[in-house]
């Protein structure tokens, strides 16, 4: 099986910035798409620091 990766947590929050842009061009519902994304880069970050990782 192959292992997925998280994307890194700066990725995270560009694409945050880019959702709330969006926000303003295409509809306010973006605005709920990018904070729901800003609060999960915490989760992200502690998960990537504090997971258990499989030796190969």
């Amino acid at each position: 099986m192959k292992i997925i990766t998280m994307p890194k947590p700066i990725r995270m929050f560009w694409v945050s910035l880019v959702a709330y842009w969006l926000a303003g061009i295409i509809s306010p519902a973006f605005i709920a798409i990018a904070v729901l994304i800003a609060l999960f880069i915490p989760v992200l970050i502690v998960e990537s620091n504090f997971s258990a990782r499989p030796e190969a």
